[in-house]
């Protein structure tokens, strides 16, 4: 080989290697641009979620005690409740938005997402057993405040129904955020 055919070889490398890290660059651009836009969904839908769970605590008390006239203790309690929900979503559970992309790594944002999925599961530990003695406790109140023949029946069939619709809905939305996180640990791998 001349020194002629290694200088061509030489500078074809040093061509590759230039092409190869500018295409590193334009992926990484794009794999921050859709894993920025995984984060900005996950934190609208904490939103959502954080409006939903204030409207309830401001409008089920006057709904329960004064549409339904229970007692005001069952309306603090369900108040108690939706608001142990909101603290623990809020203080407790980890958090991932845009501006994490800013400040922390790659394998910190993953980890992050790892601790968010591993604490919307223990969620579920702690809730089914709010929410059953919460039911437990509107259906004695309901069975021994109201008459049961005319009144009484009919909103505990509404609650059985609202109890399918809920836990289905429930589901899906518990289903949907973790495939969120699922989709942003594959973005980030």
């Amino acid at each position: 080989m001349t020194d002629k055919e290694f200088q061509e070889m030489r500078q074809q490398m040093d061509l590759l290697k230039e092409k190869l890290n500018r295409q590193e660059v334009v992926n990484e651009k794009l794999m921050r641009k859709t894993v920025e836009s995984r984060l900005q969904r996950i934190s609208f839908n904490r939103k959502i979620k954080r409006a939903y769970m204030i409207l309830c605590i401001v409008f089920l008390p006057w709904l329960l005690i004064g549409t339904m006239g229970l007692p005001i203790w069952f309306g603090l309690a369900t108040v108690a409740f939706i608001a142990v929900s909101l603290v623990y979503h809020e203080g407790f559970m980890e958090h991932i938005s845009t501006d994490d992309l800013n400040r922390l790594s790659l394998k910190q944002i993953n980890e992050k997402a790892i601790r968010l999925k591993e604490q919307s599961a223990r969620w579920i530990w702690i809730s089914i057993p709010m929410l059953t003695a919460w039911m437990i406790a509107f259906f004695y109140v309901v069975l021994h405040r109201s008459n049961f023949e005319t009144e009484g029946k009919y909103i505990l069939y509404g609650m059985g129904f609202g109890i399918i619709i809920g836990a289905c809905l429930g589901f899906i939305i518990y289903k949907k955020q973790q495939r969120m996180i699922d989709d942003l640990r594959s973005d980030l791998q």
